[in-house]
């Protein structure tokens, strides 16, 4: 993963590139749904409606103090398993905000096609595997203390199995049309 920050305007804007499944975090790190949940002892710790994702940070130590250096809360989980030599696990949680005067914009990339996403399709995100993902993310700061990041553009690459590639270039039939020509 790459990532590049730039610091003119009001506000950073970080890009990712060449990102991948293990840097968008599955599983319960991703709400891209958007719905309500609650932790273990069911304190809600997502309210419904507010989207988001958790981006690992796998970096160096000099571009997370960079990253840190915006104001960014990054949290970190202890290693699994020190004895093989696992690295602890540091990410941020990314805001996918369509409320707003400028929703981002998100594509579904496969193969080579590409497919803008809308606020109701975000869902598909969830359970997805990525080959690669591209996002450009912007900051906003609450006061000194609180920087929250906002995602603003994403191109996320579906990982295609080799069945559906296979046959990719056929037509699909609607449902409701006559499957044999007569």
């Amino acid at each position: 993963m790459k990532l590049t920050i730039d610091r003119a305007g009001r506000y950073e804007t970080l890009m990712i590139e060449e990102a991948g499944q293990t840097d968008i975090l599955p599983g319960s790190f991703r709400n891209f749904r958007g719905e309500k949940r609650k932790d273990q002892k069911g304190k809600i710790v997502n309210d419904e409606g507010k989207r988001n994702f958790n981006l690992a940070l796998n970096l160096s130590e000099e571009a997370l103090d960079d990253l840190a250096s915006t104001g960014l809360n990054i949290k970190v989980r202890p290693p699994r398993d020190e004895e093989y030599g696992d690295e602890p696990l540091r990410f941020v949680k990314v805001n996918v905000a369509f409320g707003g005067k400028y929703p981002p914009e998100l594509y579904l990339m496969q193969g080579n096609r590409k497919k803008r996403l809308t606020e109701n399709q975000l869902a598909l995100l969830d359970a997805a595997r990525f080959s690669k993902v591209e996002l450009v993310i912007r900051t906003y700061h609450k006061d000194e203390d609180s920087t929250t990041l906002y995602l603003q553009n994403g191109y996320f690459w579906i990982e295609q199995d080799p069945i559906n590639a296979k046959y990719a270039d056929y037509e699909e039939v609607a449902a409701d049309d006559e499957y044999y020509e007569e």
